[in-house]
């Protein structure tokens, strides 16, 4: 049997690299003696270390950037790849799959540059209606028969293994008795404000340890936390699977609508999530793939996002903390329970 050769094309953000991996894993195993290689950004490229599905992995950054790339259609033609499925519609992915003579390019009808596709979907993914990895997984249809639409699972290396027992005996954590709290966002949707956070972590910490997760260039969301003997931070992370090391086997993750709270749920830990009443930004589409997740959001009717023009702007602070820290308490005592 010929080797069959599949690119996979995800250029945008950490949270929706790791709901494109389903693609990965659904290919090689519905083609086991494939070669399957992803094509990412360079701080989404870690992940490749989570996925035993993927050969190889390409860095958009490593080319120069533009609308075409001579290098990159150049690589790509050097892939002899079969097919590439582009989950993202970058316009350069789309001119250089098309240049490089990959002869079946499949992807979603979204922009101008829909004609370089051969295979063209028309998703309407802006109507929100499934889950962002299930409209990835949809890509595989025509080539992958009985598509297992599972959320992506994700598994440490040894190596990264060592790492998250460094970090425990260094930053002096037990993951059984621990939740994370990530405050900050890149801005792909409205979250709480860091002293909302704080106020969860204070009450949290009495009966467990808080490990406040902090993202490049949110260091200024520290100075809000009240420091006590239960609450560590942790920061300077390399990348995004040291980050998935740190957060591995911890009792739940608390946070909004952003690429860690993506990575905790991959990696099977349940989310306490806030989420905006904005309908771009709906939890159906984005919402935590992990058992036992919540989602809470203002009790406000959906709306196009515009908060500039809105008589409830600020809404986010008009979530109840008051309820949902108990539950938070809750149910991660009794996982921890579970896991005694």
């Amino acid at each position: 049997m010929v080797q069959k050769r599949f690119l996979i094309a995800r250029t945008d953000r950490l949270g929706d690299a790791l709901l494109t991996l389903p693609v990965a894993r659904e290919l090689k195993r519905a083609f086991p003696d494939s070669s399957v290689t992803v094509l990412l950004r360079r701080y989404t490229q870690p992940l490749a270390q989570l996925c035993e599905c993927i050969d190889e992995v390409l860095c958009d950054d490593d080319f120069k950037p533009g609308f075409l790339s001579k290098k990159l259609t150049d690589e790509l033609r050097r892939g002899s790849y079969d097919c590439a499925f582009i989950a993202h519609p970058a316009p350069r992915v789309l001119l250089s799959s098309y240049f490089a003579g990959i002869p079946k390019r499949v992807g979603r009808a979204s922009n101008v540059f829909q004609f370089l596709l051969s295979d063209k979907r028309h998703q309407k993914r802006s109507q929100n209606k499934q889950h962002e990895y299930m409209y990835n997984l949809d890509l595989l249809e025509g080539t992958v028969e009985q598509i297992d639409r599972t959320p992506m699972r994700l598994k440490l290396t040894p190596s990264l293994e060592e790492y998250a027992l460094k970090m425990r005996k260094s930053l002096g954590f037990n993951p059984a008795n621990t939740i994370i709290i990530h405050p900050g966002h890149g801005g792909s949707a409205l979250n709480l404000s860091p002293r909302a956070y704080a106020e969860i972590a204070s009450a949290l910490s009495p009966d467990m340890t808080v490990l406040v997760s902090v993202g490049p260039g949110e260091t200024s969301v520290k100075s809000s936390f009240e420091p006590n003997k239960n609450l560590i931070f942790a920061e300077n992370i390399p990348d995004a699977a040291h980050l998935a090391a740190v957060f591995s086997d911890c009792l739940a993750f608390v946070g909004g609508s952003t690429g860690p709270m993506h990575l905790a749920a991959a990696l099977g830990i349940p989310c306490h999530v806030f989420f905006p009443p904005v309908k771009a930004m709906t939890p159906v589409r984005w919402g935590p793939q992990s058992e036992k997740s919540r989602v809470y959001m203002p009790e406000l009717e959906a709306c196009d996002g515009l908060c500039d023009k809105c008589p409830d702007n600020g809404c986010m602070d008009t979530i109840d903390l008051n309820k949902i820290i108990p539950i938070i308490k809750e149910e991660a005592g009794k996982r921890a329970s579970s896991l005694s």
